[in-house]
């Protein structure tokens, strides 16, 4: 990981492909993952939700509409079923990718395997532990990840499970925060996460960024000019939707001769 604050003498290390490239493919698929590392992505995020069968498949949203164009949640379909479901989000890239289908998290971590360099960041919904409780949506993705836990960050919203799964031992723990003050909470506090994922817009313009504990990785950024006043301020990565865009950016070039 290089220092605390996760800074590496490669500078691609400095971004993390945000649901993959999801800039020109649809998110959370394995095509995108795939697009991702091809384009430099040592850093990668996911986002994972429960099948009916509480198998771990890679996807945001509970409802099926805006990704898979179709109606449903994942929660009520079995992984046989979600397999099958397209997830190609059609709003926003219409039919190119209509033969894309929702990628369980086994797929993810074979490829993964095959690329030990990458990292990624499991974010697991508030909606799983919703339906599954934090005991068997851990059990469900940590069994998953086991092959290649030393590859993967879990981290979530829901602050309580993060303090669950550090204390049945996963060894890389992060929260995703609302608001900076958050990180004041006992919860936050007694988990000392290894990373703290934040919209940039909600951390104060007084806040030094320089003397961190942890790892600080902000989203969501395209601009390069942008990217690059916050790596300059002292954030530890920035995530992207637009992977490719930044590492070929000026800002990569800048800090690949630094």
């Amino acid at each position: 990981m290089g220092d605390k604050a996760g800074h590496s003498s490669d500078y691609r290390s400095r971004f993390v492909a945000h649901r993959g490239y999801q800039r020109m493919y649809p998110e959370n698929t394995l095509l995108a993952y795939q697009k991702a590392i091809e384009a430099g992505a040592l850093f990668i995020e996911t986002d994972v939700l429960l099948s009916a069968d509480k198998q771990a498949v890679l996807y945001h949203d509970p409802t099926l509409k805006r990704v898979s164009g179709c109606k449903g949640q994942v929660k009520n379909l079995t992984l046989a079923e979600l397999i099958r479901t397209p997830a190609y989000e059609p709003r926003r890239l219409g039919q190119q990718f209509q033969d894309q289908c929702i990628t369980p998290l086994n797929n993810l971590v074979e490829l993964l395997k095959n690329h030990p360099h990458v990292t990624a960041y499991i974010e697991i919904k508030r909606e799983a532990l919703a339906f599954a409780g934090a005991s068997e949506t851990y059990s469900s993705i940590s069994n998953c990840l086991a092959p290649i836990a030393s590859q993967c960050f879990i981290i979530s919203f829901e602050h309580d499970f993060i303090a669950f799964a550090r204390s049945q031992g996963w060894a890389r723990c992060g929260v995703v925060i609302k608001r900076w003050r958050d990180l004041q909470s006992r919860t936050i506090q007694s988990i000392k996460p290894d990373t703290v994922f934040i919209n940039y817009r909600k951390i104060p313009a007084t806040q030094e960024l320089d003397k961190l504990n942890f790892e600080l990785v902000i989203y969501e950024i395209e601009d390069p000019l942008l990217a690059k006043e916050w790596l300059e301020r002292g954030v530890s990565k920035i995530e992207s939707f637009n992977i490719a865009g930044l590492i070929a950016s000026e800002i990569g070039s800048q800090l690949h001769q630094g």
